[in-house]
């Protein structure tokens, strides 16, 4: 199959079947059966057209005589991915685009095959411009993010965050590796990647993240080796925040896929133990098989609510990443942009507050916990914390100062719990805090 067949099929399940991303992804892009050159062009076709989604549609909508709504699924999908390559892929040739395009639509929408011919030659003769002005329909157009989404980031955070955020939110994300330093140091696996092909270099967040910016990284020897595993520069401060000792005994409450929890156990030199728990028991199968490949033997999975969980001991340190409602990674997750309950929090927040409160009551005294989301929503973050306090006043938050952490982190961080923006260099948009049960 064609790489613009497979980034066709992934973009069909998620408009027609409400796929996610990741999911859609694995199912049709996971097979090996392409190079990575193939492959980083259909991720790029994939996340391009979902991040510009409603800019896209806006143009197909100028030169379409049909109304989008009456768009055949997989005709509304060619005309993105036509429209993307033309107007965002400077590598792709407008021709490649347009007769591509054609071509899947001859396969997959026979009827419709002039009718995408005829919208994209005449965008590509025109050209595309998006409409001027800073109202909330205006922008959702010119950054695709749906008019409910700019207008409570814009009350939140007021005007040029609001607009730092839209923009950072449509920036591809850097893909950041986490050196397992059980294993080996961050200078001696950048050496080992630069050997295999992989250009990368130091992050800047913490003191075991390396940014890569060219090459497959999961195809490496040091990969299979377990020298390294894949994951962000802010989800890498939860396990480092908590700061497990060797034979502690340590609760990770939501644990799949597993990269803090693999954290934790690295950060103990797997001397301890950890209870890693998840809703889902299919979805603990990835945490031992990163365990497995990291070598590391301390933790026990098990399929329960983190609400109800009832071990035969109190636990040294708990960390808590949160459900949440993942505003701090939409450029990583753009189909997120336009779900539908997205701004409906109050669920979330009831299973954040009972999760928290579980996770005192299954703390030593003395002993310290992590809350962590990877969203920017204040009432997820600083005010949930802020109503635990009061109701526990013998938590308090313990202010971080941790040698791995760089500037930036120490800084945020100083006072016991803060938020990190969506930032290219910096990472995903994540909020910490650390308590201490007295």
């Amino acid at each position: 199959m064609q790489p613009r067949e497979i980034a066709l099929k992934i973009l069909y399940d998620i408009e027609k079947n409400q796929a996610y991303l990741n999911i859609a992804f694995q199912n049709h892009a996971s097979r090996g059966e392409l190079s990575g050159r193939d492959a980083s062009f259909v991720k790029e076709l994939v996340y391009g057209c979902l991040q510009h989604k409603l800019s896209l549609d806006y143009v197909i909508s100028r030169f379409s005589s049909v109304k989008l709504r009456k768009l055949a699924p997989y005709v509304i999908c060619i005309l993105r991915m036509g429209m993307y390559q033309l107007f965002y892929m400077d590598k792709v040739p407008e021709s490649a685009a347009v007769n591509e395009s054609v071509r899947l639509a001859g396969r997959y929408a026979g009827r419709s095959r002039g009718f995408v011919n005829a919208v994209l030659r005449r965008a590509s003769s025109e050209g595309i411009s998006l409409p001027e002005g800073s109202d909330d329909e205006t922008l959702a157009i010119r950054y695709s993010h749906p008019a409910p989404l700019v207008k409570w980031l814009r009350q939140q955070f007021g005007e040029e965050k609001m607009m730092k955020l839209l923009e950072e939110n449509n920036q591809a994300p850097s893909l950041c590796l986490r050196v397992n330093k059980m294993k080996t140091s961050r200078q001696e696996l950048l050496g080992r990647l630069a050997q295999e092909g992989i250009s990368a270099d130091a992050g800047k967040v913490v003191d075991s993240a390396i940014l890569v910016h060219g090459g497959h990284v999961q195809k490496t020897e040091a990969y299979h080796e377990g020298l390294f595993t894949v994951q962000d520069q802010s989800a890498q401060l939860a396990a480092i925040v908590l700061a497990p000792n060797s034979g502690e005994t340590v609760f990770d409450l939501c644990a799949a896929p597993g990269g803090k929890t693999t954290h934790l156990a690295e950060l103990m030199n797997d001397e301890g133990q950890i209870f890693a728990l998840d809703i889902y028991e299919k979805r603990l199968l990835s945490v031992a098989e990163t365990a497995k490949r990291l070598g590391l033997s301390i933790i026990t999975t098990k399929a329960t609510d983190a609400r109800t969980f009832a071990p035969q001991k109190q636990a040294d340190k708990i960390l808590i990443d949160a459900p949440c409602s993942g505003l701090g990674v939409i450029r990583r997750r753009p189909d997120l942009k336009y779900k539908e309950t997205l701004l409906d929090f109050e669920e979330l927040v009831q299973t954040q507050e009972a999760i928290l409160q579980r996770s005192y009551e299954l703390l030593k005294s003395g002993g310290e916990m992590v809350y962590s989301t990877c969203t920017i929503n204040p009432l997820e973050n600083e005010m949930m914390i802020q109503k635990f306090l009061q109701k526990h006043p013998d938590c308090a938050l313990v202010p971080v100062t941790h040698s791995s952490l760089g500037e930036t982190a120490r800084k945020t961080l100083q006072t016991g719990m803060g938020t990190f923006y969506p930032e290219t260099d910096l990472g995903d948009g994540f909020f910490i805090a650390k308590l201490k049960k007295e």
